[in-house]
């Protein structure tokens, strides 16, 4: 399948949802076990392609764009956010990891379907781990700036319960690894504007963490031979973070 632009569309989305659907379902069908508790693949395969047919008309009917009168963007996006991730658990434990990586492209459609929407993301996790996998698959630094665009909007669209962030004490936490991995991503964009604008935002939200990241960004700026106008930025950030401070 063709290379996904970003935020993917919804019908880039439904495609994948297709053929990711299609062999997860043949597989469980080869595999299917006498008795399960879980709702199983071709449910939520059901459930998945009612969501993407309302979101879609809803896209239709209301635009594309702003506040919609008929349902909640949020309890939509939540509710399809669920199911798709739990279709991609099936994926992983039926060892399928291509329908998995579709699966991400769609839970990237749906995150951007609420954000579009002025809605509130609930179910992090799965979008945050599907933006850490694109950027580990592409390698042009001009093709990650998108990326770091739709990490930036999902971020604005976390629940307000999560950018409170109370669990400070879960270093794996979503909205912790989000922004780390989003200022990993602008230092391979190498480009200085850019890295300000999310290193900025970095220390705004996660400022326990700051003084650490510049620090291991400085060493990677040596094992990786960046050019010198990122190694400015990132020691500029490294001075102002890690330099004893008057009290």
């Amino acid at each position: 399948m063709t290379s996904t632009t970003l935020p993917p569309s919804l019908a880039e989305a439904v495609l994948r949802f297709k053929h990711a659907a299609a062999e997860i379902n043949d597989t469980y069908e080869g595999r299917r076990p006498d008795q399960t508790n879980q709702v199983t693949p071709g449910q939520l395969t059901e459930a998945i392609e009612q969501f993407l047919t309302i979101i879609e008309r809803i896209d239709r009917e209301e635009g594309k764009i702003g506040p919609i009168a008929k349902d909640d963007a949020t309890q939509l996006g939540d509710y399809g956010m669920t199911l798709i991730a739990d279709l991609a658990a099936w994926a992983g434990q039926l060892n399928l990891p291509v329908p998995r990586q579709d699966l991400e492209i769609v839970t990237l459609a749906a995150a951007d379907w609420i954000v579009r929407h002025d809605g509130q993301i609930r179910t992090l996790e799965p979008v945050v781990n599907a933006l850490a996998n694109f950027a580990n698959r592409a390698h042009d630094p001009a093709s990650l700036e998108p990326l770091i665009t739709l990490m930036g909007r999902v971020a604005q669209a976390a629940a307000n319960l999560i950018k409170q962030d109370l669990e400070k004490n879960n270093p794996g936490r979503p909205w912790r690894v989000l922004h780390l991995n989003r200022g990993i991503v602008a230092t391979r964009t190498h480009n200085p504007e850019l890295m300000e604008k999310v290193f900025d935002d970095l220390v705004r939200c996660l400022p326990e963490d700051a003084a650490a990241f510049f620090a291991e960004g400085m060493q990677q700026m040596e094992e990786l031979d960046y050019p010198p106008h990122v190694r400015q930025v990132m020691h500029r950030y490294f001075d102002r973070w890690t330099r004893p401070r008057m009290h």
